[in-house]
């Protein structure tokens, strides 16, 4: 594959408007050989690399291409099967080249959760963001709306929970209007638990809020979300009884605004979202329903641990995980660690070079999957029965079994327990064929 066809079938849209592929690296990049300075991305794809000839300086993260796509597909036909929409969650990724395979599978649109996540979204073409946060710093909106003003193709929504809020994004509105901009800012009101994050704590909030925007000409209350992910990260009944008691708070809040002629149709059916990557087989159980009302909806789910999946928590706790589940969605471990055995150091303890820098360890260390020498054609064994036990900032601490045998120098690899603290750490990912073979280059933009 030359650099130029390489490029042409990822249809390469980089954030900062140009194809990074063919720039010069000017320095060392993390996880590539220091000899691949004064290259570019595509020269290197053009020499048909693969992760063991050098071009590669472990640790390394890299993605795997049939994985990726057979987690992109699986959870668009999920969907498609349940009825709903994707908003896929950017923050996970912050990958413009995935967001492509995401819209290309029928995502309805990119979901982000800062300002900042918004324009590398718009200044990678993404056609359709959802802030599913609260929208409060005044120049950033004056920039959405001018946006807003300049491209009828480009669509926005974001959250309020508060008047305050309204007030804010309806003044920014006013003077947008009085300078051209025909469309009005779509919002959603957010729902939240008392104790948790942003969100209207209770039904009154949420009226209040929802009749502070619809009084305002220049905004358009489009639909009611929330985030049930953080209520717990258990499957116990405790936790799954408050998951749905919460996503029912939704649900009576759509169906209330929706009743007092508060909620616009954007078109489509208002809209009713929640679900991370944990309990989004709930969300689409109670909220991809027509509202109390019978107004049709459009329940928009907004996962994002998906697209890599893992081979840790959201192995576990993955709705297509559990006991049980429908065999016909399963997720795949798309992401792998590699890195190097540094030492030996005593019996049945190995030092590997992968640290805190490098891998998640938030919910769940490392798992060991293979280990082979650094040779470019070697054999590779299966390291399924080594465990992790600690890590350093530098340094993956590894149980070896009785008899397993390393040498100094050997590439090891580990599946990583959650996504999006992985891909913050990496700000270039091969993504690699089944054979090693590297397909493509994956850009992060944190």
């Amino acid at each position: 594959m030359t650099a130029s066809t390489a490029a042409d079938a990822a249809n390469p849209a980089s954030a900062d408007g140009v194809d990074v592929l063919e720039r010069p690296l000017d320095r060392p990049v993390k996880g590539l050989s220091p000899l691949a300075a004064g290259s570019s991305l595509g020269d290197l794809l053009g020499r048909q690399p693969t992760l063991f000839d050098g071009t590669f300086a472990p640790p390394i993260m890299t993605l795997r291409r049939s994985a990726l796509e057979h987690n992109v597909e699986t959870m668009a036909r999920y969907c498609r099967d349940h009825g709903v929409d994707l908003a896929p969650h950017g923050k996970t990724t912050m990958a413009p080249r995935i967001f492509e395979r995401q819209l290309a599978a029928g995502a309805w649109a990119i979901t982000v959760a800062t300002p900042g996540q918004v324009a590398i979204c718009r200044s990678a073409g993404v056609p359709r963001v959802l802030l599913a946060n609260e929208f409060v710093d005044r120049p950033f909106v004056d920039w959405i709306l001018a946006e807003l003003a300049a491209d009828p193709g480009f669509d926005f929504l974001c959250y309020v929970d508060s008047v305050a809020g309204v007030r804010l994004l309806a003044a920014a509105v006013s003077e947008a209007r009085s300078r051209g901009l025909a469309r009005p800012l779509d919002v959603l009101v957010e729902m939240g638990v008392p104790g948790g994050r942003t969100g209207c704590r209770n039904l009154d909030q949420a009226v209040a809020v929802a009749s502070a925007a619809r009084a305002e000409a220049g905004l358009r209350v489009v639909g009611v979300a929330g985030f049930e992910g953080y209520i717990g990260h258990e499957l116990t009944r405790s936790v799954l009884e408050s998951v749905d008691a919460f996503l029912e708070t939704i649900y009576a809040a759509a169906s209330e605004l929706a009743a007092q002629g508060l909620l616009a149709d954007p078109g489509g059916g208002i809209i009713v979202s929640a679900g991370g990557s944990v309990f989004f087989d709930r969300v689409v159980a109670t909220l991809a329903r027509p509202l109390a009302g019978g107004q049709p909806t459009r329940c928009l789910l907004r996962s994002g641990c998906y697209v890599s999946h893992d081979s840790g928590f959201y192995e576990r706790m993955s709705p297509f995980s559990r006991p049980g589940a429908d065999p016909g969605y399963r997720l795949v471990a798309a992401l792998e660690a590699w890195g190097q055995v540094l030492s030996v150091p005593e019996p049945g303890l190995a030092i590997v070079g992968l640290g805190r820098r490098d891998v998640p360890f938030d919910l769940g260390l490392p798992v060991p999957r293979s280990v082979r020498p650094p040779q470019p054609v070697a054999v590779v064994r299966d390291a399924s029965t080594c465990a992790s036990t600690a890590i350093n900032d530098q340094h993956l601490y590894v149980s070896l079994p009785e008899g397993f045998g390393l040498d100094v120098g050997d590439w090891m690899s580990f599946g990583i327990s959650h996504p999006c603290t992985a891909f913050d750490k990496w700000p270039v990912i091969p993504e690699l064929d089944d054979d090693y073979r590297v397909m493509d280059f994956v850009l992060t933009y944190f």
